[in-house]
């Protein structure tokens, strides 16, 4: 089951896009200097699910995409759970994102998602804003994902 410990507004997660950004609690990456190490908490906070047309209510006006902010533990059940949110969310217009903290490609379970961000965060290569960074930010175009990593850099 997943569970978020806060929301919040934001124009940076997302490019060109105002996203209602939720912090799901669970994380299993451990990054060295991670920015939010309470999300590694198990059970931590209030089940999504539960709140999540609430949430979308409340912030509809304000974004056009909803962005998690992590994928919990990563179990078959949350995959179900997170196709169940990305379909309510179709329901108010709002994009898709996934933030994965993991080194990983695309797997077949994230391709509900509009936008998917890879890549652990790794300090001597930076985070998605530096040119160095081995994270990469995915869209999705039709039935593949192209690389937008670069709309981070600033230039």
């Amino acid at each position: 089951m997943l569970y978020y410990t806060e929301i919040g507004l934001s124009p940076y997660e997302v490019p060109e896009h105002c996203s209602i950004c939720i912090y799901i609690s669970g994380c299993c990456n451990n990054c060295k200097n991670c920015h939010y190490p309470t999300l590694r908490q198990n059970d931590y906070g209030d089940k999504l699910l539960n709140n999540f047309d609430k949430i979308l209510q409340l912030y509809q006006n304000q974004a056009t995409c909803v962005c998690f902010l992590g994928e919990g533990k990563n179990t078959a059940y949350e995959h179900e759970e997170f196709s169940q949110m990305t379909e309510i969310a179709k329901k108010y217009n709002l994009k898709t994102c996934l933030y994965c903290g993991r080194d990983t490609d695309v797997e077949e379970w994230m391709k509900i998602f509009d936008f998917v961000k890879l890549g652990s965060y790794q300090e001597k290569l930076g985070d998605l804003s530096a040119k160095t960074t081995n994270q990469r930010f995915l869209e999705k175009a039709k039935d593949k994902y192209v690389d937008i990593t670069y709309k981070f850099f600033g230039e």
